[in-house]
């Protein structure tokens, strides 16, 4: 019976419930070791089994118990490190927008005072007059100037319009506020309104000539300009449409003045030398079978009366 005292009460309540003895939560320890000595089952070598299996249980159930806390704990730690972390990045992020902000405002006022120290491109350029400009050139021109003077995009439309004739900077002022102020946008209106179209293009870069008097690198930027508006104008971004264009241009100066009468209104757009052939091809051959039709028989002369001799009066 040494053996059993030595045991918890717990476990000796467990070996009770394993031999079927009745116990009570009167019982005490002693009490519970009497019962399981006096019970028939009793065998020692048995219940020292019985109670080294039900000892070893409830250590493992006491190890699972403090590894599940454990693992709490760690998860509990690592929760607390990774808000740790999260409130850390938050602070850091907070500092960085609020010296962005400031370096931002510091730009923003830079820019301000510059602009208001840039030159103004009416000291540099004169104002646009038609009769005596061609407006692509004008705008090349004043592009160029306004990149050299360090004047931003989004400035330029104010500038322009400062070098425009009325009538032309109402046209500007006409537009919707956003395109108004959208320098390409302008452009495109200018162009627009002088009937610079790809096909206007295309003619003067062929037909320009030099002035008298003005060197040949003038005319080298004249005909840049020129060639720009021609490719730009028909969406030209790469040397396989260069090519169809170059081609298609050859077509159009073999071609007689009635085929270019007749596609007028496209005839600038007809950039695929492909869509060029077929369309001609297509209009010579109704040409042809118009003309087959239409073959007019020689016009037969009348039957010329025989004018009788009248007769002679008699004497």
């Amino acid at each position: 019976m040494a053996f059993l005292a030595k045991h918890r009460k717990e476990e000796l309540i467990a070996l009770a419930d394993d031999m079927g003895i009745e116990t009570s939560s009167n019982d005490k320890k002693i009490d519970i070791c009497k019962k399981v000595k006096d019970s028939p089952d009793f065998e020692e070598e048995f219940v020292r089994g019985c109670l080294e299996e039900i000892v070893r249980q409830r250590e493992e159930l006491k190890a699972q118990a403090e590894a599940v806390e454990l693992k709490a704990q760690a998860e509990a730690a690592e929760l607390k490190r990774t808000e740790a972390l999260r409130q850390e990045r938050e602070f850091e992020l907070e500092k960085m927008r609020i010296s962005n902000a400031a370096k931002v405002n510091s730009v923003a006022s830079t820019r301000s005072e510059n602009s208001k120290n840039r030159l103004s491109l009416k000291n540099l350029m004169q104002k646009f007059d038609s009769q005596v400009s061609d407006i692509s050139m004008y705008l090349a021109l004043f592009e160029r100037q306004a990149r050299t003077a360090g004047i931003e995009e989004t400035e330029w439309v104010p500038q322009l319009i400062s070098l425009l004739p009325l009538d032309l900077a109402q046209i500007i002022i006409k537009e919707q506020e956003e395109k108004m102020q959208d320098y390409l946008n302008v452009k495109e209106v200018l162009l627009d309104r002088f009937k610079m179209k790809p096909e206007t293009f295309r003619l003067k870069f062929t037909r320009h000539q030099k002035k008298t008097g003005a060197l040949w690198r003038e005319l080298v930027f004249e005909l840049r300009n020129y060639l720009d508006g021609w490719l730009d104008g028909l969406e030209v971004r790469d040397f396989e449409n260069l090519k169809n264009l170059m081609i298609s241009d050859q077509i159009k100066r073999r071609v007689a003045g009635e085929v270019k009468e007749h596609f007028l209104d496209e005839w600038g757009k007809l950039v695929d030398p492909l869509v060029l052939a077929g369309k001609i091809d297509e209009y010579e051959s109704v040409r042809s079978s118009r003309k087959l039709h239409n073959v007019r028989m020689p016009e037969r002369k009348p039957w010329e009366k025989v004018k009788l001799p009248s007769p002679r009066k008699k004497n």
